[in-house]
């Protein structure tokens, strides 16, 4: 008798990991097209367990970590749970390092691993979220996998292609799917290969892969040209005199000779390019340059080129920079001090001490109380000082490199943020860590705490909101907002009387928003981005002043944002605004800031109770020899004598007559300075950060 027997086939997705022996979880399709989940447990004693980035327990529909635990199967593993063996009839759990989805129904499925997700730029990306977005544009036999290069910072694209693809097609194939993408997602490089490397358990090895991707180093001029063309979509010059169709914003016949921004470069690919070429740059301050270069319209790509062509370039990826061999404090460091005098000096400024932060210190110096200096720097440290002494109270070491300047709440409580995207509150006489909290994105603007001290507001580049405020006893979120489209590297204005902050950031958007509850007042637009804080004009509460990086500083109406008046600098402007109403000048306020055209500005600010309400004027500015990015400070000499000072990025230290700009002092130090001078009344001492790695302390 014959008999036929059917053997049912079942496809299972089983997950695990080998620290609960290997499988925990089972799950059998019923559909190929449905999300696959991870399965139940398959046994009654495995637990899961999904939790945040600061391990607490989530419920519900929620994101996090996978956590499997067992009080029967599991390993011993010695490196985590010491020498002796724990408990085994408690529950362990381990850590997955999948970050998974719970959905509604209680289905949990795996989204990325925990470490796929890296910081561009300072925003948080995910390469599986970004290989799946560009695997929907693909052919079903294609598979990309996206791979980070630290060293270069670069994202890099990989393509796995079922069949051989001409270099047209894979250009049309790459601008199709650059047009889908975010900018913080688009890949710097697209790698088409025919098979990916895999290593002995089968897995796709990504060190392999990512060694066949990346070129050796290139010539910075073939980097900028290669971007254009691929990137861009953008030809340049062409033989014959015939010319390829370009974006409707090119002008089709200028080759070379346009900007790179109207080539279609945006800030992010000129952050981008300036990144990778600067590895490559003897001199920090050529990458900065590079940068302003590519975001300058009056600058062309040609121009760009050339100034490539000159800069001298190292033979590695990364620069090397000499260990330092000089104590790290006392006042005997000045006399290996170099200095270049510029011209005779009226006033006279000694190296009273220095620090040696390890890496350049840009953050501007915060005091307390005319006792303390507080400081961070690219080195990751941040350190409290005696401001007379310069002997370190205490050293933290805090996960990224720090930029933003400290907040001291009181002599016990201090704020910073980082570029880890954490804000953290420490002890400055101690170095204890208080609290931190997660903001999302890179913090480089000094947090605000409320003239009540009930609130603390951060702006951060954080992609869901730029702005949050927390409440400053439990540091819970109060509310979160969202102003513009790019990320805030200015520094809140609070107005006290009205209750409500002043917010400028990086796509030129402005607004007032309530502090209380984060409501919008009014919201208004300029044509470039804002990297100056915003500044209250003294004695006119209802008028603020800002400056647009393209060098036009504006007054406004606090109550609307109405521009009142402008005044237009001969340069970019990165330094924020200091105002001084001198008693000596009872009609008008002075407003002074650094300019990249090397010049400091001294503006003279009337306001009037009729039209025009506010009226700029240039009372003098001020040849400095180099680029200015630190923002200026006073010193005051006498009741009615102010000097202002100034530092510029070829490490020159101006101070100069308040009122008549003329040069009192001028004194260079070895490195660039990008850091704002921090000055106490009391002692007329300057303190000012340095590219040479050191915090400098110079008095009278």
């Amino acid at each position: 008798m014959d008999s036929k027997v059917v053997a049912q086939k079942l496809v299972c997705n089983i997950y695990g990991i080998t620290e609960i022996s290997c499988w925990s979880n089972l799950h059998i399709l019923q559909s190929l097209e449905a999300r696959v989940p991870l399965g139940l447990p398959i046994d009654s004693d495995t637990v899961l367990r999904i939790v945040d980035k600061q391990g607490r327990e989530l419920q519900g529909e929620c994101s996090g970590e996978l956590m499997i635990g067992s009080s029967t199967r599991r390993c011993y593993i010695p490196e985590t749970d010491g020498q002796d063996k724990a408990d085994c009839s408690t529950c362990c759990f381990r850590a997955t390092g999948d970050y998974v989805h719970r959905y509604d129904d209680g289905s949990i499925c795996y989204e990325d691993r925990t470490n796929d997700v890296v910081k561009r730029i300072g925003k948080r990306i995910s390469l599986g979220l970004i290989s799946r977005k560009i695997q929907k544009y693909l052919d079903h036999q294609d598979l990309a996998v996206c791979l980070w290069q630290q060293d270069l910072q670069k994202l890099i694209c990989c393509i796995r292609t079922g069949e051989l693809k001409t270099k047209l097609q894979q250009r049309v194939q790459t601008h199709n799917i650059l047009s889908k993408l975010m900018a913080s997602e688009q890949p710097d490089r697209f790698v088409y290969v025919q098979q990916f490397p895999c290593n002995t358990h089968g897995k796709l090895d990504r060190k392999a892969l990512l060694n066949e991707c990346v070129p050796l180093m290139q010539p910075a001029q073939k980097i900028l040209k290669s971007f254009l063309h691929d990137t861009l979509k953008y030809m340049g010059p062409t033989k014959g005199g015939k010319h390829p169709k370009h974006k409707k914003r090119e002008p089709p016949h200028l080759g070379y000779d346009i900007s790179f921004r109207q080539a279609g470069g945006t800030s992010f690919h000129a952050v981008t390019l300036s990144r990778e070429i600067g590895l490559q740059m003897c001199v920090d301050d050529e990458q900065r340059h590079l940068f302003e270069q590519l975001l300058d319209d009056s600058v062309s790509i040609r121009e760009v080129l050339c100034f490539l062509d000159k800069v001298k370039i190292v033979s590695h990826h990364t620069k090397l920079k000499p260990i330092e061999s000089e104590s790290t404090t006392g006042s005997s460091c000045s006399n290996k001090l170099s200095i270049t005098r510029m011209e005779s000096s009226a006033f006279n400024l000694k190296v009273q001490w220095k620090v040696n932060f390890k890496k350049c210190v840009d953050s501007a110096v915060a005091q307390w109380d005319d006792r303390y200096i507080c400081v961070g720097a690219h080195s990751k440290l941040l350190c409290t000082l005696d401001a007379l002494s310069g002997a370190v109270i205490s050293s933290i070491r805090l996960p990224d490199r720090i930029e933003c300047k400290v907040r001291f709440v009181n002599e016990h409580l201090a704020m910073v943020g980082c570029y880890d995207g954490y804000i953290y509150g420490f002890q400055p006489l101690t170095g204890e860590f208080l609290w931190s909290v997660e903001i999302g994105g890179m913090i480089k603007a000094q947090p605000l705490l409320t003239a009540d001290k009930t609130r603390i507001v951060v702006c951060s580049y954080a992609n869901d909101y730029n702005v949050m405020c927390l409440s400053a006893d439990r540091q819970c979120f109060l509310w979160c907002l969202r102003i513009g489209e790019k990320p805030i590297i200015a520094a809140p204005l609070e107005l006290p009387l009205k209750k409500s902050l002043i917010i400028c950031t990086l796509d030129g958007t402005y607004a007032c928003i309530a502090s209380e509850n984060g409501k919008v007042q009014w919201k208004e637009k300029c044509k470039e981005p804002f990297f100056a804080t915003p500044v209250l004009l003294e004695d006119c509460p209802n008028i603020f002043l800002c400056a647009e990086v393209a060098g036009r500083v504006h007054a406004c109406d606090t109550n609307s944002g109405k521009i009142l008046a402008s005044y237009s600098a001969g340069g970019n402007i990165f330094s924020s605004l200091l105002v001084k109403a001198p008693a000596t000048h009872l009609d008008h306020a002075f407003v002074l800031f650094g300019c990249i055209d090397q010049f400091l500005y001294c503006l003279e600010c009337k306001t009037h109770t009729s039209d025009p309400a506010v009226e700029f004027g240039l009372r003098w500015k001020l040849d400095v020899g180099a680029a200015i990015y630190g923002t200026p400070t006073l010193l005051t000499l006498q009741p009615l004598c102010f000097l202002v000072c100034c530092c510029a990025t070829d490490g020159r230290i101006v101070l100069a007559n308040l009122s008549t700009g003329q040069v009192q002092y001028s004194e260079k130090l070895p490195g660039q300075i990008f850091s704002t001078p921090c000055h106490i009344e009391g002692q007329q001492w300057i303190y000012v950060g340095c590219r040479d790695n050191f915090l400098y302390c110079l008095r009278t």
